[in-house]
């Protein structure tokens, strides 16, 4: 047996420092409300919300695992968090926080929950449980709640209490879920012998040959015929024919109110939602666009199982297209091809580009083919060979502060004074704990390698006579896979890419989960990563759609960069001063893109 059931949902009119969402996965169901004096509120319940909807790829199973999932939420700020379950015929219910719970059952109602802490039951066809945030507890009275729910269906009721929320001076940090069991479905397996017979007559009609059909349809009119020219047969016929067309002439009837009714409720937000990310966009782009790609994703399910034919697909229609046209007029996406910015073969013949790092306006460029090491002047693209020779084939990574160029090789990193072109050997020496060191970067004039094999940051301090010996950046309890990653940035974070579409951001040695908001569409698999402490944005170039994606370091979307052509970068630097993207192509060259 397993329960099918009807949700609604509520949210308050948020505000940056008081914020509330709803959760509907597809087998959990709540409310979170987040206060945070910062203003990050929203911030805060997006990566909780992000983190939940992760684990419920894989569905829970017991009051345990909800436990275990609402524990793993509650973070500073998050003041509330209401989780209902359905497992079976059984609904798990948890509260961490605070937060309220009532469950109505034949007209009468009780509450399940008051304070922290989770209990289970069995659910009944027509129970409706309500999760309500805190915040939405002390704006909307007792009484008040348990009069929407008088006699009304869970949809019908949360529009109702949206209503009565719309009509509070405050209702900033208020949300409410509405769950009703509408039918439990038995999952037993059907018997092969209540079948077998059935499927044996379609099966010998399916298999004759033709004049076989013809002659078993033949009998079977005539069969009828025969029925049929009794007149109480033919009465009785006509009968239940008018019966069971008037029975089907009112169920679709019902459902076609009941179907208008919902999607006349899901238009009115979504057009509240789509006014007012429109009003936002001259005052506040990022938030208007979040606005439009929240107005679009909800409509989106709808879009799909409307029609044309009818008012109210028509209207479906015509907002979605509204919407589009907006969201694509924000979303500040440019197509712009890539052009050659500069070619190491001018510098050395047959040179090919294979590492690049960049601090102000100074480029350092490796190149393993050629043994060498290159500096370039973005200014006037000067550029002029500051190292190389023996042990430069092994040239992995390149890295610069200052006037002070990098070269990590295979028997450790060497600094190059880029001004007189001279060279230390080994400033740090290859260690016994590495693996396998696949990018370098120096920030606040401190070396740091990351190892995907080890699954490590190795951190080098610089001191008056060079580096001190290695030391962990991440902290001990922080064991990330790292086997992914593709480079390293750091901006006083450190930023990783992957090639499963990841972006991970670690802070002072501890993850700092990172999402992504408003990219459209998603990212692909293949992600690099750009940033440091000399640029505002966190730029991403995401192969896989040809593209480099702008993003704000909240994670929030500013614009996107889009090619059609056949260059497949495989690395990016980024130079808002001069404004420019610089892109290092597989084949060694490196092709720009102007910022806008």
């Amino acid at each position: 047996m397993h329960i099918i059931s009807s949700v609604g949902s509520v949210v308050g009119n948020n505000t940056s420092v008081h914020w509330a969402q709803t959760i509907k996965t597809p087998s959990v169901y709540g409310a979170i409300e987040v206060v945070d004096a910062a203003g990050i509120a929203q911030t805060i319940g997006m990566q909780v919300i992000g983190k939940m909807e992760a684990f419920c790829n894989q569905s829970i199973v017991s009051l345990h695992e909800l436990e275990a999932l609402a524990d793993d939420g509650m973070r500073e700020g998050v003041k509330s968090i209401a989780l209902v379950v359905p497992v079976g015929t059984t609904l798990y219910v948890v509260i961490r926080g605070a937060g309220t719970v009532y469950l109505k059952r034949h007209g009468q109602y009780a509450k399940l929950l008051d304070h922290e802490g989770s209990i289970s039951g069995e659910g009944k066809i027509g129970d409706i449980v309500l999760l309500i945030s805190e915040a939405c507890k002390t704006t909307v009275s007792e009484s008040e709640m348990m009069g929407i729910f008088d006699h009304l269906p869970a949809a019908d009721a949360a529009e109702k209490l949206a209503f009565l929320l719309n009509g509070k001076t405050e209702s900033a940090g208020s949300a409410a879920v509405v769950f009703e069991i509408t039918h439990i479905i038995p999952t037993e397996p059907v018997k092969p012998e209540d079948v077998e017979p059935r499927i044996g007559k379609v099966q010998r009609f399916i298999y004759a040959r033709p004049h076989e059909k013809v002659l078993t349809m033949k009998r079977h009119i005539a069969v009828w015929g025969r029925k049929l020219k009794n007149p109480k047969v033919s009465v009785t016929m006509l009968l239940l024919i008018l019966f069971i067309g008037s029975v089907l002439f009112g169920i679709q009837k019902e459902f076609s109110m009941k179907t208008d009714k919902q999607v006349t409720t899901i238009m009115t937000e979504v057009q509240r939602v789509y006014e007012e990310g429109s009003a936002l966009m001259e005052l506040n782009p990022v938030k208007g666009r979040e606005r439009l790609v929240t107005a679009k994703t909800e409509l989106t399910p709808l879009k799909e199982i409307v029609t044309a034919k009818t008012k109210e697909g028509r209207r479906v229609l015509e907002l979605y297209a509204q919407i589009d046209s907006a969201l694509t007029q924000a979303m500040h996406a440019y197509t712009e091809e890539p052009t050659l910015f500069y070619d190491a073969a001018l510098l050395k013949s047959g040179g090919v580009v294979n590492t690049v790092a960049l601090i102000d306006d100074t480029m350092i460029l490796g190149d393993a083919k050629q043994k060498a090491v290159y500096s370039l002047s973005l200014l006037g693209k000067t550029g002029q060979i500051v190292a190389g020779g023996i042990g430069y084939d092994t040239l992995g990574s390149v890295a610069i502060h200052g006037s002070t160029g990098y070269a990590l090789l295979a028997d450790g990193i060497n600094a190059i004074a880029l001004l007189d072109k001279t060279t230390k050997q080994n400033v740090v020496k290859k260690s016994s704990d590495w693996g396998k060191i696949t990018a370098m970067v120096s920030f606040g004039g401190n070396l740091y390698l990351l190892d995907t094999e080890k699954g490590r940051i190795w951190k080098y301090v610089a001191t008056e006579t060079g580096f001190s010996d290695i030391k962990e950046y991440l902290n001990p309890d922080t064991l990330p896979d790292l086997s992914k990653a593709t480079g390293l940035s750091i901006d006083g974070s450190v930023w990783l890419g992957t090639t499963d579409g990841k972006i991970m951001r670690f802070t002072q040695g501890k993850e700092n989960t990172f999402i992504p908001k408003g990219v459209d569409p998603a990212f692909g698999q293949q992600l690099v990563v750009y940033t440091s402490d000399s640029v505002n944005n966190i730029y991403v170039l995401d192969s896989q759609n040809k593209r480099v994606v702008v993003l704000d370091k909240d994670g929030m979307y500013l614009s996107q960069y889009v090619w059609k052509g056949d260059i497949a970068p495989t690395n990016l630097v980024v130079s808002e001063k001069q404004g420019k993207i610089l892109l290092l192509v597989g084949n060694g060259t490196m092709f720009g893109i102007d910022l806008k």
